[in-house]
């Protein structure tokens, strides 16, 4: 690391406590009064002077270790480390807290993400953590949980519960959401919020509290009750054993860029986290996880995207296809084709976004060629489409159907012909995604419903 624990550093986040509102401080570990019908099964109090690693384990880096784009999906700028710069134990006359810490480091930025992934899970009962969260623009500090089964099953079919997000630039608003994959697998959210009437979550500490059972999940906020969300029949992920996770994210697609308001460090502290079980409550069998019910989109036969390349090109490689988006379409193949024996067919809903994209296993350059080549066989009512590609970090380029006049072909289909120079800004050494197809629209602007069959995909010299 090129930056160092300064003493400026500790000061600043140790004034960042003793001003806050500390009417209700924990005390010892485990020797704070437990909720009347809970029994605690799991605390840290914070109250050691190192971190509890037999409690803690960290994801480190920028998501590419985890199978992740760059940013964590979520567009982040922040490095996630281990070091004792971006998480230790802070404390003054009356608070020992976790400092979950955000730190500019050149160019970038650095913070913690620390979670029990590998050393304790939780299936229904009480999660209460105290914390104070910091503020400013592009700051996203987060208390959350993903489903242990998260190595058997993509996002989100291993469920995500946040019970508490916060936006630096909106810190009187507090976000609590859940992820998860729904009925026909369309990814499902559900999310309620709850503004202050007076103040800010940044000033002082509250205490955010998730209460679990077989039936609904209860989000309470300094012991009084928000919002409740039923357990419907394919919320399945919710009857399963969760994990907890802390950190503060910079940047992203929810906050937003960091700005020339934000100062650093910023820190999220924790007083405590506190997981109780439920006296007597009736716990049934977790479900089996049914990877073709539960998974967005759907589980795709990856021999499925060859469908829709010309036969004899080879300078993809492996290949699969994907979709994705609450109006992600089912993927399939036609008999119906204009070369070879089938083309690759995206069944599309319609009424919300989504989109399908044929991914390369090992990135290739394109710079030798010159056009985009595909067929189209496309419905009357479709009028636009987004034509996006990609490289490896998420970054790509698009165009739009209606922009350009096809061709017609045999049996049905109409060719595009598309220029690469008009991918603005695209990186041709690296592209990942070399076709995707995303938002169709219909002559009134909404969301197409129906089949669009691709086939005969190239790229020309």
């Amino acid at each position: 690391m090129r930056l160092n624990t300064s003493l400026a550093m500790i000061a600043s986040l140790t004034l960042f406590i003793a001003c806050s509102d500390d009417s209700t401080q924990s005390s010892d570990n485990n020797s704070f009064p437990v909720p009347e019908g809970y029994t605690l099964v799991w605390s840290d109090e914070f109250n050691e002077n190192e971190i509890d690693s037999n409690k803690w384990s960290y994801e480190l880096g920028d998501g590419t270790d985890y199978g992740l784009k760059p940013g964590w999906g979520n567009n982040e700028k922040q490095l996630y480390t281990d070091s004792s710069e971006n998480s230790f134990i802070t404390q003054d006359a009356t608070t020992s807290a976790l400092a979950i810490t955000a730190l500019k480091d050149g160019d970038g930025f650095t913070s913690a993400k620390v979670t029990t992934q590998n050393t304790f899970t939780t299936r229904f009962g009480r999660v209460s953590v105290r914390a104070k969260i910091p503020k400013g623009q592009g700051m996203w500090p987060a208390i959350w949980m993903l489903g242990a089964n998260k190595t058997d099953i993509d996002w989100p079919g291993c469920g995500e519960i946040d019970i508490m997000e916060i936006l630096g630039h909106e810190t009187d608003k507090l976000l609590t959401t859940l992820h998860y994959t729904g009925e026909n697998n369309k990814y499902e959210t559900i999310e309620n919020t709850h503004v202050l009437s007076t103040g800010d979550f940044s000033e002082s500490y509250h205490e955010y509290t998730l209460d679990w059972t077989p039936e609904k999940l209860s989000f309470s906020l300094d012991n009084n009750f928000l919002y409740e969300v039923p357990i419907e029949s394919d919320m399945k992920e919710y009857l399963r054993d969760f994990y907890l996770i802390l950190n503060v994210a910079v940047g992203g697609n929810l906050p937003g860029e960091v700005d020339e308001t934000t100062s650093f460090p910023q820190a999220m502290l924790v007083d405590y986290v506190r997981v109780y079980s439920k006296d007597d409550l009736d716990i049934p069998d977790a479900p089996p996880l049914d990877l073709e019910e539960e998974t967005v989109g759907q589980v795709i036969d990856e021999s499925l995207a060859s469908n829709a390349i010309q036969s004899g090109f080879t300078s993809f490689g492996d290949l699969k296809a994907a979709s994705w988006g609450p109006g992600a379409p089912f993927i399939s193949s036609s008999e119906t084709a204009i070369e070879g024996e089938q083309s690759l067919s995206f069944s599309y809903p319609g009424g919300e976004w989504g989109g399908s994209f044929i991914e390369l296993e090992t990135p290739k350059s394109v710079l030798n060629y010159n056009s985009l080549v595909f067929s189209l066989h496309k419905p009357t009512t479709l009028v636009d489409a987004e034509i996006k590609l990609e490289n490896p970090d998420n970054k790509g380029a698009a165009v739009f159907l209606i922009d350009y006049t096809p061709t017609d072909v045999s049996n049905g289909f109409v060719e595009y012909n598309i220029p690469l120079s008009d991918f603005t800004g695209l990186d041709l050494e690296n592209l990942s995604i070399p076709f995707s197809i995303w938002n169709p629209k219909d002559s009134d602007e909404n969301y197409f419903e129906g089949e669009i069959l691709i086939d005969n995909l190239y790229f020309s010299n």
